[in-house]
């Protein structure tokens, strides 16, 4: 008798136990009551990593050429649950495959590109507007020769190398040409007198033909060439024509593609 009450209560404080640690929905929370002391351990990691694969795809991957990008979307096949996202201020391009398109998502599995200016529009962008010495604007000039195009550089890279041959030289005037450019009237010092005399002809602008992003195509950008003449030497520095805009117009190039080729809606903004 003592035994069968002993086993009964026992029961009962076991399914008194059972029923109180049961998880109970309130709404759209959910909670649980442990006795004081007990300690909570959440096993979905070491579960999921003993396990073939994950339960679920997550994670990010950096891409670095739009090409890599649309193949890697084609691969998830996301198109009816996933976004894609242009950010023009930060050059990025952010596919978002578990986005709430259909209601909800985790938001947690993602492919970015983005957008790396190369070294040579670095090297350009960081000059613009930059006043330099007759010597300095000649080395700079000749040392970024490749991405010089059409007469006008290569008259301006004529210029620089003759100007850097002749370092001992006083420019006296300049003077407006009917095609526009213009012409620096110098003294070359010879044995610290003055010697034999010239001409250099400046082109008033010329053109770059630079890649602006890496992996990316060759664009076109206009410069104007500056100059002014103080106590016989002359300071150079040229000005980019909306730089801004050169760039701006390249990554759109870039979103157009992805919306084109993808699949998938593309929206401007931060992922």
């Amino acid at each position: 008798m003592t035994e069968a009450i002993t086993h009964e209560t026992a029961q009962l404080v076991s399914n008194l136990t059972a029923a109180g640690i049961a998880p109970k929905q309130i709404g759209d929370s959910y909670h649980v009551v442990v006795p004081q002391g007990f300690r909570h351990a959440d096993l979905t990691d070491m579960v999921e990593k003993a396990q073939l694969a994950p339960s679920r795809k997550h994670g990010t991957v950096v891409l670095s050429a739009v090409s890599s990008l649309l193949a890697y979307c084609a691969d998830q096949a996301a198109q009816a649950t996933g976004y894609i996202y242009a950010d023009p201020d930060s050059r990025k391009i952010v596919a978002v495959f578990n986005d709430a398109r259909l209601g909800t998502g985790w938001r947690d599995h993602r492919a970015v590109f983005e957008a790396e200016l190369t070294p040579e529009a670095k090297r350009w962008l960081a000059s613009n507007g930059k006043v330099m010495a007759q010597d300095e604007f000649a080395t700079f000039i000749e040392d970024n020769q490749p991405d010089l195009q059409g007469e006008d550089a290569t008259n301006l890279l004529t210029v620089a190398t003759t100007m850097q041959a002749k370092s001992d030289i006083n420019f006296s005037a300049s003077k407006r040409l009917q095609d526009g450019q213009t012409q620096l009237v110098y003294n070359e010092v010879i044995n610290a007198s003055a010697g034999a005399s010239g001409e250099f002809k400046i082109p008033k602008t010329f053109a770059l033909g630079l890649r602006i992003f890496k992996n990316g195509v060759g664009y076109k950008l206009a410069a104007r060439l500056k100059f002014r003449l103080h106590s016989g030497s002359v300071k150079f520095w040229y000005e980019l024509e909306r730089p801004e805009v050169a760039i701006e117009d390249a990554f759109k190039g870039y979103v157009d593609e992805v919306a084109t080729k993808s699949g998938y809606t593309v929206l401007l903004g931060k992922a």
